[in-house]
């Protein structure tokens, strides 16, 4: 087959070279017809042109081209469905039903749509593809377990938990945990980001953690990452706070006990 592609460029690109041409048009009419002369020379070793010998042999076998344009796929192999029953790909993750934990399956993945199968090829969902930065986690209602909602029904914690935990610590951090709950579809994937956020903050300063929720949410960071390098930075720098308390007529000193 190559041999004939190339052999209709030499002999279609030497004859356009003699002459000369005004328009895409004229130049397109020329190509036809040497390309019609070279389909009716007899070939060799046949008694029929290219044309007859198409028309007998080749096109009876010829089968119709479906009616779907050809789409560019990516293919990713998954081993094992991690046990959140999310897939990653492209920096998101999406759901499968939550059945499938442990089981391998495949992504393909197209400009505009993800489709999983299992590892037969049997379609198991599809989901839109994103390209936004957040949220990552793309999850579909049916696909989560009626006894396994992360940590709402295992764990006897849900967003109210969160919320309450952090109002303890100040009214700032309460709102950092609040905006960091409502930023995903399913609030049982800020979970992970709320628990982190919180338990940094056992046996540390509220004030100092109150700051770093406030400058979190100044900054429209909102996220276990920036609150634990902001906060860090507070404690490390915190010179205010250890300062020696003022001299008062009212404190009495180790020396008053002697």
């Amino acid at each position: 087959m190559e041999k004939y592609v190339d052999y209709l460029e030499t002999w279609l690109l030497e004859e356009l070279k003699k002459d000369t041409y005004s328009s895409f048009e004229s130049i397109n009419i020329r190509a036809r017809q040497i390309i019609d002369s070279l389909n009716d020379q007899i070939s060799k070793g046949y008694d029929l042109s290219r044309r007859e010998i198409f028309e007998k042999y080749d096109k009876p076998q010829m089968k119709a081209i479906g009616d779907r344009s050809f789409t560019l796929c990516d293919y990713v192999f998954s081993k094992s469905v991690s046990e959140n029953y999310h897939v990653y790909y492209d920096d998101h993750y999406y759901s499968v039903p939550y059945t499938y934990y442990h089981k391998s399956v495949i992504l393909k993945a197209t400009m505009y749509e993800i489709r999983i199968v299992d590892e037969n090829n049997r379609l198991i969902c599809t989901h839109q593809r994103s390209y936004r930065k957040f949220p990552k986690y793309i999850t579909k209602d049916e696909h989560m377990a009626p006894d396994h909602r992360f940590y709402k029904e295992v764990n006897a914690k849900d967003g109210d938990h969160y919320r309450n935990w952090a109002r303890m610590i100040g009214e700032d951090m309460y709102k950092l945990i609040d905006i960091i709950l409502h930023s995903v579809k399913h609030e049982q994937q800020a979970y992970n980001s709320c628990n982190g956020i919180l338990h940094m903050c056992d046996g540390r300063s509220k004030v100092l953690a109150n700051e770093a929720a406030k400058k979190c949410i100044e900054l429209g960071s909102a996220k276990y990452t920036y609150f634990k390098k902001i906060f860090n930075e507070f404690l490390n720098n915190d010179s205010s706070i250890s300062k020696a308390l003022p001299e008062h007529e009212n404190l009495w000193g180790k020396d008053f006990y002697k």
